[in-house]
């Protein structure tokens, strides 16, 4: 019996020193790992998922992590291959991660040899880039001026300051890679404060299958029936694009979301339209919603109140 409780010392010792220095075990399913990430504070199982290509449901599958889904600083994640899809047999919809390969941005304004200022479109959240200027021939080699965080995604704003290099040169293009995978977007610009504004201006288009489109899509609440059906209405959307629509919980930007109906954007005019709240998120206060395309990369998201005084 000494012998026996001697043992047990033994085996809770090891577990309380391997707890102190970050030590974590992986599941049998390491074994299909892609890659090994170990967590910062602040990060959670969808930013990593961003991050990686890969569904946050495939990552806590991956680890053995079940609801609440805590994770915390230091602990070592596999990082499952593919996972891009995750399938709800007890609700029968299915979740969607993007891709994200048609992220981009656009130039909207220059400050002559001093900076000029992009507008993202469909970027990933928590998603680390290098940016960089350069010239097409001017002889001189592109320069780094800033790592960009995309914090939360979206629609964003960045001003990068202009190079010394490239004073007096006129023609330039900005550019933006993605540190985890290298994908890139470049823009061409002309330096010059006039830019949009009567001067010389070097158009910039978001890009989808070969074609070109202006806008960014976006989505407005119009009208919700508490417990049953919210009403939105579309902009700025690309035409002849089937978006499914997804709700979830506030605070996830609708990903991974109930999958509550699907439509066409036709030509791309506003359409008001009306969707059923899923039975799970019935007595939520809070509701996101989201707009997602099957093929080309783009989406929206919103929220509303769940009241019908909305």
């Amino acid at each position: 019996m000494k012998a026996i409780r001697q043992l047990s010392m033994l085996f809770i010792v090891i577990a309380i020193l391997a707890g102190s220095l970050g030590f974590s075990f992986q599941t049998a399913q390491a074994a299909s790992c892609s890659y090994y990430h170990t967590v910062r504070h602040g990060q959670s199982l969808s930013s990593i998922g961003a991050w990686y290509g890969v569904s946050w449901k495939s990552i806590a599958k991956a680890n053995g992590i079940t609801s609440p889904w805590t994770i915390y600083s230091g602990q070592v994640l596999c990082i499952p291959s593919g996972g891009y899809y995750y399938k709800n047999t007890n609700y029968n919809y299915v979740s969607y991660a993007p891709s994200w390969k048609n992220w981009t941005f656009s130039v909207v304004g220059v400050v002559e040899d001093s900076s000029v200022t992009i507008k993202t479109a469909n970027f990933p959240d928590n998603m680390l880039y290098s940016a960089e200027i350069g010239c097409p021939s001017c002889g001189v080699a592109a320069v780094k001026v800033a790592d960009v965080d995309s914090d939360a995604g979206g629609t964003f704003k960045k001003v990068f300051t202009i190079p010394v290099a490239f004073s007096g040169v006129n023609n330039l293009w900005v550019r933006l890679t993605q540190v985890n995978n290298g994908d890139d977007v470049q823009v061409a610009f002309s330096n010059n404060t006039t830019f949009g504004s009567g001067g010389t201006y070097y158009p910039t288009y978001y890009s989808y299958n070969g074609k070109y489109y202006y806008n960014i899509p976006t989505i407005s609440i119009v009208s919700v029936v508490r417990n049953s059906s919210v009403t939105i209405r579309t902009h700025n959307f690309p035409a002849n694009k089937t978006f499914n629509v997804l709700m979830n919980e506030m605070g996830t930007r609708g990903r991974y979301g109930y999958n509550v109906g699907s439509f066409n954007s036709g030509n791309g005019a506003s359409q008001t339209l009306t969707f059923s709240i899923p039975s799970e998120l019935r007595g939520n206060h809070q509701i996101a919603i989201r707009t997602q395309s099957t093929s080309g990369g783009f989406f929206s998201y919103n929220w509303f109140y769940n009241n019908t005084a909305y």
